[in-house]
């Protein structure tokens, strides 16, 4: 990110991407929209890609790896499943890089959207509600 460049919120850039998926006009298209946003996903170390960051709740094998530098939140990810990627990616936009006292006050609304949720089967939506649970509870602001 360019110093200079305003980024914008959490809120801001989920609305953007549930924007971008309803002005896709057919099925076809959002799910293309999903499985190329995979190749958005930053690199995943290979450090991580173990048992204890291995999220339980998914079919496939799917990493997440969170955690506080500074005032910052990060979230790395990564999944077998292109279409989790997908979506992994797109939940780094929203979480990744953003300070804790903004994410303190942000609830994910991704799972409310139709467009979204109508790509992925129910044990992979189980896997997703369950990592954007573990975001939210890892948020916490120090004082």
């Amino acid at each position: 990110m360019i110093d200079n460049e305003v980024r914008m919120s959490a809120e801001k850039t989920e609305a953007d991407i549930i924007r971008d998926l309803t002005e896709l006009e057919d099925d076809i298209s959002q799910y293309t929209y999903l499985i190329s946003c995979a190749s958005e996903c930053i690199p995943y170390p290979e450090e991580y890609r173990d048992e204890a960051h291995r999220i339980k709740e998914c079919q496939v094998k799917t990493w997440v790896y969170s955690d506080v530098a500074g005032d910052r939140f990060v979230f790395l990810a990564d999944s077998e499943s292109i279409i989790v990627k997908g979506a992994m990616a797109l939940l780094q936009e929203v979480f990744n890089d953003r300070e804790l006292r903004e994410l303190s006050e942000y609830s994910c609304k991704l799972l409310e959207c139709a467009d979204f949720t109508g790509h992925f089967t129910a044990e992979q939506l189980k896997g997703i509600r369950a990592i954007i649970g573990k975001l939210e509870n890892s948020v916490v602001v120090r004082e």
